[in-house]
């Protein structure tokens, strides 16, 4: 690889990341975890849950997992971080298909799909 090709290739990952940072669903991510962090009844509800794990309580974690789950600001913080995971996925599925030629979750049902042959099916 010559220091331009390189260079440009550093270059582009600089421009993905700015990209994404400045994405809305980075953003809103942020948010989110803002949200979860300054919300009281949320962060007791997490703390409770340490202090129980501690001591073994199973039943009585899954009780307090259950109302974290209620919670407006933990349900959209679970979501703003599936959004960025699927973005995430997506993007190392391009660059995996670019440099090695298959697609995400390569499997015999999908090797149509790739420029070459899947493991499975040699």
């Amino acid at each position: 690889m010559s220091r331009c090709d390189k260079d440009v290739i550093i270059e582009k990952a600089i421009e993905l990341g700015k990209l994404l940072a400045n994405s809305d669903i980075l953003n809103d991510l942020r948010e989110a975890e803002i949200a979860f962090l300054n919300d009281k009844e949320a962060q007791f509800l997490l703390e409770d849950i340490k202090k129980l794990k501690k001591n073994g309580d199973k039943k009585e974690v899954g009780n307090l997992r259950l109302k974290l789950l209620k919670l407006d600001s933990y349900r959209r913080l679970l979501e703003a971080q599936e959004t960025s995971k699927k973005l995430i996925e997506e993007i190392h599925g391009i660059l995996n298909y670019y440099i090695n030629g298959t697609l995400p979750k390569c499997d015999g049902n999908s090797c149509a799909n790739c420029s070459r042959r899947c493991m499975s099916n040699e």
